[in-house]
């Protein structure tokens, strides 16, 4: 497997996506995560194992809580550019408004 497919095929589902995109203002718990996006506690904890295991996040804890933040390093900047791509080149993309409006 080409190297960027698996970078890419860890990003693959709709609730990937969701939490990247709801860890990019704040940091976060799973409760809270799994509130915004509507979706089921162990469902988000399963995503974010993924994502932890390629540090597309990371994790620290606060009392009894887990929060998890965006790697600001390199998939912040990331995520910029996939908008700014979007915004400038993607026909189908402009048309759904962009990475908030999935």
């Amino acid at each position: 497997m080409h190297k960027f497919s698996l970078f890419f095929k860890t990003l693959g589902t709709e609730l990937k996506i969701g939490i990247i995109t709801c860890l990019k203002d704040k940091s976060l718990s799973v409760n809270e995560i799994a509130h915004k996006l509507n979706e089921e506690r162990s469902n988000v904890s399963h995503a974010l194992k993924c994502l932890l295991d390629c540090n597309f996040v990371s994790v620290r804890k606060k009392g009894r809580n887990c929060i998890y933040s965006l790697n600001k390093e390199t998939i912040l900047p990331l995520l910029n550019l996939v908008e700014k791509h979007m915004k400038k080149y993607c026909k189908l993309c402009k048309h759904h408004g962009g990475l908030n409006n999935e």
